[in-house]
């Protein structure tokens, strides 16, 4: 082989361009168009508590914006409440077995009545995450916009188990008896009931605001466009 050969640089033919090139951008166009998976909303979620969507109007901003405040007020009132639930058995224990030392029934009415309003809480926290009710078999054989609509709708029937199971929860407090010479007294943990249900259905109202704002604008909220919910 002569030298200038040697010094020529090699141009790799269009086959191997193909190979080299072709591969590594078609998968790059098909990502930026697939939609992020719960998992990636979740961890999303995770680092940005409060995100913000650029199809938001001034009404769906501020709305969210309200209900986010309040989700996280409700989500640190739950973990902290069940720190304690769960410190106050341990430490009861203990004392029991360990130290033979009986706290009295003090510690059982706080276990108690903090895992009334844990589950209350919870029912909260999950109707401020938009996973309390769903209709997944529905849902994914309607458009977009229907799917919104049925979206609305079941925030509504929410709001009307809500309203029932806050006219119990009064009418339980007013009749409540006994429990009275407790360190937490029954009247109280059957407040958390009312509470529990109102909070619930201002969380379902607001979200309720937000797709009928998305609704008007005739535009789709980023959680129904990838969840389907």
């Amino acid at each position: 082989m002569s030298e200038k050969d040697d010094d020529e640089p090699q141009t790799p033919s269009k086959g191997a361009d193909s190979e080299v090139v072709g591969p590594s951008a078609v998968p790059e166009a098909q990502h930026t168009n697939e939609r992020p998976s719960q998992l990636q909303m979740d961890i999303d979620k995770a680092i940005d508590p409060h995100p913000t969507f650029p199809d938001d109007g001034a009404v769906s901003r501020y709305v969210r914006v309200v209900d986010n405040s309040l989700g996280s007020i409700e989500q640190a009132f739950l973990f902290a409440l069940l720190a304690a639930v769960v410190l106050t058995a341990a430490g009861a224990a203990l004392s029991d077995k360990v130290f033979g030392h009986h706290l009295g029934r003090w510690w059982f009415t706080v276990v108690r009545g903090g895992t009334f309003t844990i589950a209350m809480m919870g029912a909260v926290y999950a109707t401020h995450q938009q996973r309390h009710l769903a209709m997944d078999l529905i849902s994914r054989r309607l458009s977009p916009r229907g799917r919104l609509v049925l979206g609305v709708l079941l925030k509504v029937f929410t709001i009307f188990i809500a309203a029932l199971l806050f006219r119990s929860g009064m009418h339980q407090r007013e009749h409540v008896g006994g429990g009275v010479e407790e360190f937490i007294s029954d009247k109280t943990i059957v407040t958390m009931m009312p509470i529990g249900a109102a909070l619930i259905i201002l969380h379902s109202f607001l979200h309720i605001v937000i797709d009928i704002d998305y609704l008007v604008r005739g535009k789709l909220p980023p959680e129904k466009a990838r969840t389907g919910h």
